[in-house]
């Protein structure tokens, strides 16, 4: 993808996010400089420093761009005409949705420590947030015996981490294979989370 002189200042910002997003997916933050971000998009790394400060800026905004992805879901999420078994499938295949895109990818398959310690702690507070929402999902269920009794720290950091080794090993960020994943991640964990009769 190349930057045009006609593209308003935010698509050309997002290019840049979106290209660097990719090639930290594809070799890794460390491997990739802002040299192979302005290659890959056609511009001089100068180019580059008009839409973002740094590359750590780069993997700062592609991390918060996927948080901000979810944050409708789960305000949805609190909906209690939803059983909570219903409301956390919601979450988890918005989520799948959000990991099959360059910016969710990356915000699987990225460490933040290599971030400023006022950075490490927005992205923490966005994982933090998301984790309390679906751990909240699975304490509701087992308060009104819906789902069977278990520890839901554990149960949340099962199906996240489930979840987050999918950029893994499928690396062409299919939505529609993704989704079929995501159908057959919640047919194994929600039939275990479900009470027996």
């Amino acid at each position: 993808m190349t930057l045009n002189r006609d593209d308003t200042r935010e698509q050309k910002r997002m290019a840049v996010l979106r290209t660097g997003a990719r090639l930290f997916n594809e070799h890794g933050f460390d491997r990739t400089s802002l040299d192979d971000i302005a290659s890959e998009l056609n511009v001089s790394k100068r180019t580059l420093y008009y839409y973002v400060k740094n590359k750590d800026d780069i993997l700062f905004e592609c991390n918060r761009l996927a948080f901000e992805f979810m944050e409708e879901t789960m305000v949805t999420s609190q909906n209690n005409d939803l059983s909570p078994l219903e409301r956390i499938a919601m979450v988890m295949r918005s989520y799948m949705d959000l990991l099959s895109n360059e910016f969710g990818a990356c915000l699987a398959l990225s460490k933040d420590n290599i971030l400023s310690e006022e950075s490490r702690k927005t992205l923490r507070n966005g994982r933090r947030k998301l984790d309390r929402v679906v751990r909240e999902l699975i304490e509701q269920g087992v308060a009104d015996g819906t789902i069977a009794p278990c520890e839901p720290k554990l149960a949340t950091a099962a199906l996240f981490g489930a979840f987050n080794w999918v950029p893994q090993w499928q690396t062409n960020g299919n939505r529609e294979t993704y989704s079929e994943i995501a159908n057959g991640f919640l047919d194994i964990f929600l039939d275990g989370l479900r009470t027996r009769e």
